[in-house]
């Protein structure tokens, strides 16, 4: 551009302002209030930059896309978590999730191939909460308010509950040490000194033990495959976290045609184990939330497959296919004592 030209942009929020080059060729605003009578018109060349930037803004620019999504009609059948049946823990979810520690000296998150490192809890949470208050950690690990401040992070709908529990399943360990410390930290709060539960030194809620309800939405033609996985006696492990709801408050509107009624007696107290992760009511730290989670790696058997039903919702008649689990075995921390609770 040569030295001297001026341009008036009248365009959004650009209206009324010239535009002239500044030190080094860029080029700088300066306000210039419109002339009355001027029309405001929009260049097709600018138009078809804005298109650009909205086409490159809407796009996934690395491997965690964003949450929205045109506003298009899709079917309600959506395959998100049901994969075939784990039997033990993955080398990659040891490598990443198990062994990992910030308070270990990691490495930098690099992308690699192959990738290696760590993000810090900042960087982990900022493509999903980029308001620099949720990047501000009340308390100490463990603690009531912190707990209370990782359940709000995760129970919103930014993806990241959603982007951590695929990562998991598919294990991706790029997306797993990116995720790292948010995880340690859901983590943390399923995580309970054995001999304190509901003692005076210990923390201010207990494990959850009752039933709770979990609901699936597969696509209607592969159901019964998928069911066909879960025969009575079957003993496997979900290895994510796993969102229920209570009971009380049944299914509804997280009913799925593959649906789960969870029995879980185990009472952690009285395991032969120093530290636990066990399942927790939400409503602990959130009032009115009738949200269950359960720990990655939770141990279940199939104790009883349902008849079908015939179900019938908003003019649309399907099977729903219905079993019901109890959990055998939760899991126990790898490492012991990195912390009190």
């Amino acid at each position: 551009m040569q030295t001297g030209y001026r341009a008036v942009q009248r365009c959004g929020s650009m209206a009324g302002r010239e535009v002239e080059p500044a030190r080094g060729g860029a080029l700088r605003s300066i306000p210039r209030p419109l002339v009355r009578g001027q029309r405001s018109f929009v260049p097709s060349l600018s138009l078809a930059a804005l298109l650009s930037v909205l086409y490159t803004w809407a796009s996934p620019t690395s491997w965690v896309s964003r949450p929205w999504k045109p506003q298009v009609k899709r079917p309600r059948s959506i395959c998100l978590a049901v994969q075939p049946l784990a039997a033990e823990m993955s080398e990659v979810f040891k490598r990443c999730v198990e062994d990992y520690s910030p308070n270990d000296p990691n490495e930098d998150f690099h992308e690699g191939p192959p990738p290696t490192g760590f993000r810090n809890l900042t960087e982990c949470i900022r493509p999903y909460h980029p308001n620099p208050q949720w990047q501000l950690f009340p308390g100490e690990v463990g603690s009531f308010e912190r707990d209370q401040k990782i359940c709000s992070m995760y129970t919103l709908a930014t993806g990241l509950f959603r982007d951590i529990n695929a990562c998991i399943r598919n294990d991706n360990e790029d997306g797993l040490r990116r995720l790292a410390p948010m995880i340690w930290e859901i983590r943390e709060v399923l995580r309970f000194e054995t001999a304190k539960i509901c003692k005076p030194d210990g923390r201010k809620c207990k494990p959850f033990m009752g039933k709770c309800l979990r609901g699936l939405e597969v696509p209607e033609k592969e159901v019964e495959k998928w069911a066909a996985l879960y025969k009575a006696g079957t003993e496997f492990v979900w290895p994510a976290f796993t969102s229920c709801q209570l009971e009380d408050g049944g299914l509804w509107p997280f009913d799925g045609n593959l649906n789960f009624e969870i029995e879980c007696n185990i009472d952690p107290s009285k395991l032969d184990t120093p530290e636990v992760f066990a399942p927790l009511s939400i409503k602990r730290f959130i009032g009115g939330s009738n949200e269950v989670l359960f720990p990655p790696q939770t141990k279940f058997r199939v104790k009883e497959e349902k008849d079908v039903q015939r179900v019938t919702e908003n003019d649309e008649t399907r099977d729903v296919h219905t079993r019901v689990l109890e959990v055998i075995e939760l899991p126990v921390p790898h490492v012991t004592g990195e912390r009190r609770r």
